[in-house]
């Protein structure tokens, strides 16, 4: 156990500054904080510009985040279209919106869904940049975005795949059923196992790190599982451990709970305002209810941008009439392999359990079957199937849904009956299950609306469940677990008791997109190639006003999309410094060091 000894103290580990240090007017002013929003402040920063980021959440320590059932549902915020907040408040961590058809989890804080997410950094399939959607100028483009806008995010983000040897050489169970798996997907499609089963990049950190590339410590990875609960080791290369130091290192501040509402234009002094909500205790004297700034970037998602897009129009600002459109569930869905033929650890430890006892579950994500690009083999028939770990949060629900609510429907009948019974019975048969996460294709016609009992968006698609894509994706999963002798539990809210009793196949997703999609002209789109607002329904363009986050994307991607998100918001801050003569110091070794490295006793 002695790589787990090295722990930084991450006790004054501070990114963000009090909400009474807002000032007025800044250069450069950056709404959200995932992928596209930190990536924006970074370079920004780098650029020399006076920049402030908002953000909607908390900035969360890291050994903070909530590992027990109790303290993950204090930091749950629910939102039910057509009715008020269900529960929690908007600096909440898990942000659950329900619609009709579809279920939305993102994460709340600085470092977004970042802080929550599966820390898989996948590329999309290379054609789904053939499609005619994306603007010309954009797949004019595709050499300079291959190379040098996504070697910048590799910089960063550090994807590696899980390590053949990692802690003691552990080897992985849920690694194993994987292989298993694919296997036999493998023999079914006729293809070699090795062609489909692989290790994804993980944005990880896998070995004791005195001092990143930001001059952040960080320990090796301890296989706890609790990925998609919040890191409290430190080992995850989620934004607060990249991009965000990076960009306080280079005079950017950071601003905490300050939820935007619109934006608006103050034409006297050729300016945007910022309109916002401070959440803080201590809110700024003197500034506000606005900040105001030449150049505003929406970095809040797809939910948060396309909200503060709608609000905007409603206050005035003239935007396309497709602001909301498009909407992308990238063909998320979930399902389970329970009471398999062998043991899992399918669910998340917490750090007192892990360090005692060692041998956790691993990342949330180790593997990908991966059926993109096969053979005869169209587009929108591709999907990956990835193992999957709830963090120990959600370990009782988790265990209550397969052994009591539904234990889902045998793929091997008549083998074993007696044993898959006892454990079953036994509660053995939850330790012998395995979590998946798929992502497919399907043809993003969803709409966003604003709630009016709310003031949040919601999603306006209707039957997006019935898809073909999901069906084969459910087809496929049912295939991974009878290769385990397992049995298959659809998606509760598509396939299972929800969807029963709703008469709905529901779609719950992690990766929503578009609702801003990027396009010619505003007759087509609301922004455009390199993220820029377009004025309406036409191809003039608001003066620096711009959106560099998933709610560009003109289509499904069809994997975990961070990746590509971040390249396309490195693009975006790319050229936004060729348009306004930034000179972006890509080159500069800045770094923040304000903790202190300690061994716990």
């Amino acid at each position: 156990m002695a790589k787990y000894k090295f722990q930084p103290d991450y006790s004054s580990y501070t990114l963000s500054s009090p909400a009474s240090e807002l000032e007025p007017t800044y250069d450069v002013i950056v709404i959200g904080s995932g992928y596209g929003g930190s990536i924006a402040v970074s370079r920004a920063a780098r650029a020399g510009q006076k920049v402030c980021l908002l953000e909607k959440g908390k900035e969360w320590k890291i050994g903070d985040f909530p590992e027990k059932e109790l303290s993950a549902i204090g930091e749950l915020q629910m939102t039910v279209h057509d009715k008020k907040r269900v529960k929690g408040n908007p600096t909440s961590l898990y942000d659950i919106i329900i619609s009709p058809d579809v279920a939305i989890l993102q994460g709340s804080g600085l470092g977004g869904t970042s802080l929550i997410n599966a820390n898989v950094g996948l590329d999309c399939e290379t054609r789904i940049f053939e499609d005619e959607v994306w603007p010309q100028a954009f797949r004019d483009d595709l050499d300079q975005f291959n190379r040098v806008d996504r070697k910048r995010v590799y910089d960063m983000l550090k994807p590696k795949p899980f390590p053949e040897f990692h802690l003691e050489s552990d080897n992985l169970p849920k690694l194993n059923a994987m292989e298993t798996a694919a296997k036999h997907i493998a023999d079914i499609e006729d293809l070699e196992t090795r062609s489909i089963f692989k290790r994804p990049p993980l944005y990880v950190n896998f070995a004791n790190t005195d001092q990143n590339h930001v001059g952040i410590a960080q320990p090796a990875c301890i296989n706890c599982g609790n990925c998609c609960g919040g890191c409290n080791t430190g080992a995850k290369n989620s934004l607060n451990m990249n991009y965000l130091p990076d960009a306080k290192a280079h005079g950017a501040k950071m601003f905490t709970m300050f939820e935007i509402t619109h934006v608006s234009r103050n034409t006297d002094k050729d300016v945007w305002r910022v309109h916002y909500i401070c959440h803080d205790k201590n809110p700024s004297k003197g500034v506000g209810p606005f900040v105001e700034a030449k150049v505003v970037i929406l970095g809040g998602g797809s939910i948060g941008t396309t909200n503060i897009l709608l609000q905007s129009q409603t206050n005035g600002i003239e935007l396309s009439s497709n602001v909301g459109k498009r909407f992308s569930t990238n063909g998320d869905t979930i399902g389970f392999s329970y009471n398999g033929e062998t043991k899992i650890r399918p669910a998340g430890q917490e750090l007192s359990t892990i360090r005692k006892k060692g041998k956790g579950p691993g990342p949330c994500i180790t593997s990908v079957i991966d059926l993109r690009g096969l053979p005869g083999k169209e587009l929108h028939e591709s999907y990956v199937i990835q193992d999957g770990t709830p963090p120990s949060s959600v370990d009782g629900p988790y265990k209550f849904l397969l052994r009591w609510v539904d234990s889902g429907t045998d793929t091997t009948p008549g083998e074993d009956e007696w044993r898959e019974f006892g454990r079953h019975l036994s509660g053995k048969g939850w330790k012998n299950s395995l979590a998946f996460l798929s992502m497919s294709h399907e043809d993003a016609t969803g709409e966003l609306r604003l709630d009016e009992k709310n003031g949040r968006v919601w999603v306006h698609y209707p039957n997006v469940g019935e898809g073909e894509n999901f069906k084969k994706v459910k087809d496929g999963m049912t295939n991974a677990t009878r290769a385990l002798k397992g049995s298959f539990v659809a998606n509760p809210f598509w396939g299972g008791f929800a969807a029963k009793f709703r008469d709905t196949k529901g779609i719950i997703t992690v990766h929503p997109l578009g609702g801003c999609v990027m396009a010619e002209n505003g007759s087509n789109g609301v922004v455009n190639h390199a993220g820029q607002v377009y004025k309406g329904d036409t191809d003039e363009l608001h003066p620096g006003l711009y959106v560099v986050d998933g709610a560009v994307m003109p289509r499904c991607l069809g994997v975990n999309p961070s990746m590509t998100i971040s390249v396309v918001a490195e693009r975006c801050m790319r050229l936004m410094a060729l348009q306004h003569g930034w000179n972006i110091d890509y080159d500069s070794k800045k770094m923040i060091s304000i903790y202190n490295t300690s061994a716990p006793s």
